[in-house]
């Protein structure tokens, strides 16, 4: 029985086979890649690794934090103890004048027929009570941030203390003047509330 020799298989395609099996990449067939569209920029390499602008991010804000941190330690309690001061000499001069305008109203006030007077230095309280408040007193009219603004003349080496700054403060040393007339006119004395004795609660007549 003759048999008939088997066919000779088809030989690969090798155009097929080099597509598989090529080490080379193929060319590239999308449009938007820079060989077939010479006129689009290529997207340049990131220059930083995502996490570094985080890191940056974070040691900028945690040094702004120690900066002011630092600031507040070195500044903070000089200035609170200057403004302190400062504000205790003024507080006690214009409470001063206010208490002694209070006192001389409530005392027309028992006065018999003493309505005039006591409308009249009602109105200087008042008066008073607005222009001496801390926002006047303090406002940028008289200071900045280098200090006062108005002339302040110290002691012959050029020292000037808080009583001096206060003294000539255009606004107290104007309402000192007319306190301190109305004072003389009722004639009050006002040693009674000065020296040792009143320090120590006991006020002689």
């Amino acid at each position: 029985m003759s048999s008939t020799p088997p066919s000779t298989p088809p030989s690969p395609n090798t155009s097929t086979l080099s597509d598989i099996f090529s080490s080379s990449p193929s060319p590239p067939s999308s449009p938007n890649h820079p060989s077939q569209n010479p006129h689009r920029p290529s997207r340049p390499p990131p220059l930083e690794p995502s996490d570094i602008p985080r890191l940056r991010s974070t040691h900028i804000t945690s040094g702004y934090r120690h900066g002011i941190s630092t600031s507040k330690t070195h500044s903070l309690q000089p200035g609170f103890d200057e403004g302190y001061s400062l504000g205790a000499v003024f507080g006690l001069r214009i409470g001063t004048m206010i208490g002694l305008l209070e006192g001389l109203y409530y005392a027309y006030a028992a006065k018999t027929g003493g309505n005039d007077e006591k409308e009249r230095v009602g109105k200087l309280l008042r008066q008073a009570r607005e222009e001496l408040a801390v926002e006047r007193v303090f406002g940028e009219k008289w200071w900045g941030e280098g200090g006062w603004r108005y002339e302040v003349v110290g002691h012959e080496d050029g020292e000037v203390t808080w009583m001096e700054v206060m003294g000539q403060h255009p606004v107290l040393r104007g309402w000192e003047r007319r306190v301190g007339e109305e004072v003389e006119r009722r004639g009050v004395r006002r040693g009674v509330f000065e020296g040792v004795g009143w320090d120590g609660g006991r006020v002689e007549g």
